[in-house]
């Protein structure tokens, strides 16, 4: 194709697009296809804010739900450590310290505990199960205590035996009361009760039942049936001061 053909084809192309009607249609045409454009990407804009938007709120979801599991399985732990409370009773009594079992202290002793009770202390301090005498803490660790059963052989706390209220000597193994008078009778039968003469108990948290009794030449013994043999302790209640030191107090 000639150049002069192309100035003219080029002429006729610019006068055709003078035409007003043309002219105007091009207008109208090149302007929509600008505000459609425009219109495009502020559509995209939008949609790649909300993306945004979306991102960040679900990282702060995944977030949120990491720390509602933590806590969740908190609870979970908490609830299977706690859901025998049902069954542990509120004692109306001054000055004992809910306590709750952390381990056993050395296995396959069943027999001795250690237990969350921080606070110091120098004699034993008793250990309450529903008002049922349980055993004794003996000694204290920077946070916690070491507590022995009534089914060790250390264990040890003064006793009231039947309405008379007879003293003896509670050891913790043979399950045994000793030192009981000579001259006062025991009946199969009577109930054991702690005596809080030694300081480690108040009077009267529950100990057992005789079941025999034996004569000595200068005391006598008897045979105590446990309220409290437990071999998988949970909760107790740990006697700061005994009740009758706080009675004795207020006068």
């Amino acid at each position: 194709m000639s150049r002069r053909l192309l100035l003219i084809l080029s002429i006729v192309i610019v006068l055709f697009f003078q035409i007003p009607v043309i002219k105007k249609y091009t207008l109208e045409s090149a302007n929509s296809l600008k505000n459609s454009f425009s219109s495009l990407l502020t559509t995209w804009k939008e949609i790649y804010e909300e993306y945004i938007d979306q991102k960040d709120t679900l990282q702060k979801l995944l977030i949120e739900n990491r720390f509602l599991k933590d806590e969740i399985q908190k609870i979970a732990v908490k609830y299977a450590t706690c859901k025998d409370l049902k069954y542990f009773k509120n004692l109306n009594i001054p000055n004992v310290v809910f306590t709750q079992v952390i381990s056993y202290a050395k296995l396959p002793d069943f027999t001795e505990v250690y237990i969350n009770y921080d606070k110091p202390f120098t004699t034993p301090r008793g250990l309450v199960y529903n008002n049922l005498a349980a055993g004794i803490a003996v000694k204290h660790y920077s946070n916690y205590s070491l507590a022995l059963l009534n089914s060790n052989e250390k264990t040890s706390y003064t006793v009231y035996i039947g309405k008379d209220k007879i003293p003896g000597i509670f050891y913790g193994k043979i399950n045994t009361i000793k030192y009981i008078p000579k001259f006062k009778k025991i009946n199969i039968g009577d109930l054991v009760i702690t005596s809080g003469l030694d300081g480690v108990f108040y009077q009267g948290a529950k100990v057992g039942e005789i079941t025999e009794v034996k004569e000595k030449k200068l005391y006598k013994e008897a045979k105590v049936k446990l309220f409290y043999n437990d071999l998988h302790p949970e909760f107790f209640y740990v006697v700061q001061t005994p009740l009758e030191k706080i009675q004795k107090n207020k006068k």
